[in-house]
């Protein structure tokens, strides 16, 4: 495929951007405040993949909001400096986002969080200090000092954010603005702030630098900024003569699972929000939405919808999406699942990271393979995705390698969990795992349950035990009546429990969830796809009961608690074999921790 659409250059304020593909701005906190090696070397590796456009993630402008990158003071330019001396040559454009969290924001002296009127946030529940006429002239000069830096430090264009429920948002909206001096009240008050500050960096960058705002629904119904009211809003800062580009997205803190849709959404599920935006100006318009592939994005330009595409997570997943697809490689692409428990999952926990690719944050540490002089025989007992990783990396490094797996298919348990409602998308990694594999030369041993004599007759230098865990499978109810009653009762706290009382609810059986604990699915909650489920199950009529002890009786129990399956390491070991132990049979986990746990194994080269 040509992708003739996305991958021609385009222009914005006369800075020409090599092809259509961006990665939007997104928290990773991998530098901890600062612009450190290891956030240069994440960025570095997507300007080497080929991606047109990076906007940096947003940069608090001011200490009232302490984001995962810092812009309060000039100190940054330097920082600046030294990451454009590694992205310059791979001719990525770098634009920066400001912007300010408002009621959600962390301050650095402990003190109340600013907003436009005194509201808690829904995330921090701390009510926030109405600012004052000095705290708003104080905040635009901040806005305006660290566009200046980003100037002075290289960068090639900046970007305000109003979008996602935060501080210039808390302004515009009717819903949190309850302001009665002239930043409140009427629609042309409530946007005198965001007027201000984008005049007020564009003075500071001057004409020639490039300048967008984000803007987006809140998606929250009554209250909430709209679409139309971003679609006004780009209309009058495009009057003042002011921005050069509009980035569109959609969602808010009050609903954030919308601003980074898991896999239960479809593409382009922010689409629809985005139109009224992107046809109020005539500007370049980037739009998001859960795309993954080039050819998402080259027919979405094709079709007019938008002249840049975010694929964001995408790169996150791979960093040579753009270099691979456009070589005639996109089976070789590394899919993003959107499971959302490494990008944005991992953000909430601390630190971005990603489920099929563990190098994310971490690339001076993930050098490119290099394929060993003397190669060894590996073995490898089990095709999920644990297994096919360890597999794929020891062939990577040059090994020779054989993987036993006793069903008929690669995929383990994955085969079963992308069954579940919406989540199909799980097998999309083991699609790829597998055809790694093939290109790698693997041998794969299907229906083949291994044994001390099978594989000891391989003659292997190491094992690596990867058969998995039990405990949350997809039941056989071909004989359970429509309308029979089931129980599934959380013991795990994954989202398996989720997506099994979801599917036994479509099948037509009355499903009560239970936990004994607090929350449904709590160890999945900073991942964004527990809200959406619950909502899911509500229409489906599944009863929810929490902090239970003993489940309710029921025409049929599941009880979801995985437990490690390995019948083969101890008597490997009892062989003189060495043996290495990975994923769910170590420790049950998740997709991401069993690949991540195959990049561990110390192959003996």
């Amino acid at each position: 495929m040509s992708y003739e659409h996305v991958l021609a250059p385009i222009e914005i304020n006369g800075l020409e951007i090599k092809n259509r593909v961006v990665r939007t701005a997104h928290g990773t906190n991998i530098g901890q405040g600062r612009i450190t090696d290891e956030l240069i070397a994440y960025h570095e590796a997507r300007a080497a993949g080929g991606c047109g456009l990076t906007i940096l993630e947003a940069a608090s402008v001011h200490p009232t909001d302490m984001g995962t990158l810092w812009l309060h003071e000039a100190s940054v330019v330097d920082d600046y400096r030294s990451l454009m001396d590694r992205l310059t040559p791979y001719g990525m454009a770098v634009f920066q986002q400001l912007g300010h969290l408002g009621y959600e924001g962390v301050t650095a002296d402990g003190g109340p969080p600013w907003s436009a009127s005194e509201l808690a946030g829904p995330s921090i529940r701390r009510p926030a200090k109405a600012m004052a006429q000095d705290d708003i002239d104080e905040l635009i000069d901040a806005f305006a000092s660290g566009a200046r830096w980003c100037a002075e430090g290289g960068l090639d264009g900046v970007e305000v954010h109003i979008a996602h429920g935060y501080l210039l948002q808390q302004f515009m909206s009717a819903a949190t603005n309850r302001r009665t001096d002239h930043y409140g009240g009427s629609w042309q008050n409530r946007i005198r702030l965001a007027r201000e500050i984008v005049g007020a960096v564009r003075e500071a960058i001057g004409p020639d630098v490039a300048l967008g705002v984000r803007v987006g629904s809140e998606a929250v119904g009554d209250g909430g900024v709209t679409e139309h009211d971003c679609a006004e809003l780009v209309r009058v800062l495009a009057d003042d003569g002011l921005i050069n580009y509009v980035n569109l997205t959609y969602g808010s803190c009050l609903r954030p699972h919308k601003i980074m849709g898991g896999m239960h959404e479809p593409p382009g599920y922010e689409l629809e929000a985005a139109a009224p935006v992107v046809a109020a100006v005539n500007l370049p318009a980037i739009v998001t939405g859960r795309f993954r592939t080039l050819a998402e994005a080259d027919q979405l330009i094709a079709e007019g919808v938008a002249d840049m595409v975010g694929l964001t997570r995408a790169h996150i997943a791979d960093p040579e999406l753009v270099a691979k697809s456009a070589a005639g490689r996109e089976a070789e692409v590394r899919p993003c699942i959107a499971g959302n428990d490494g990008c944005v999952g991992g953000l909430n926990r601390g630190r971005l990271s990603c489920a099929v690719n563990p190098a994310v944050g971490r690339e001076q540490d993930y050098p490119l393979p290099d394929p060993r002089p003397l190669p060894r025989q590996i073995v490898v007992v089990g095709g999920g995705p644990g297994g096919m990783e360890a597999a794929r990396l020891a062939a990577e490094r040059g090994h020779s390698v054989v993987l036993f797996e006793a069903r008929d298919r690669l995929g383990g348990a994955v085969r079963q969990a992308q069954e579940l409602p919406t989540r199909a998308l799980l097998g999309d990694i083991c699609d790829w795992q597998e055809r790694e594999l093939n290109r790698l030369g693997v041998v794969v041993r299907l229906n083949q349950t291994a044994d001390v004599h099978s594989i000891s007759a391989v003659r292997p230098d190491l094992v690596v035990v990867a058969t998995g865990a039990t405990g949350a499978e997809i039941p056989d109810i071909s004989t359970v009546p429509k309308g029979a009653t089931a129980v599934v009762d959380d013991r795990f706290g994954g989202y398996e429990a989720l997506g099994l009382a979801e599917w036994l609810a479509t099948q037509g059986l009355a499903v009560t969830l239970t936990t004994p604990g607090r929350r449904i699915a709590a160890n999945a909650l900073l991942d964004l796809v527990v809200q959406p489920a619950l909502e899911r199950l509500h229409v489906l009529k599944v009863e929810i009961q929490t902090k239970v002890d003993t489940s309710p009786e029921a025409d049929l129990t599941l009880t979801v608690a995985k437990h490690p399956h390995d019948p083969l390491s101890t008597d490997l070991a009892n062989a003189g074999l060495t043996v290495q132990v990975i994923g769910d049979t170590r420790s049950p986990g998740t997709i991401l921790t069993a690949i991540a746990d195959a990049h561990t194994i110390d192959f003996g080269d």
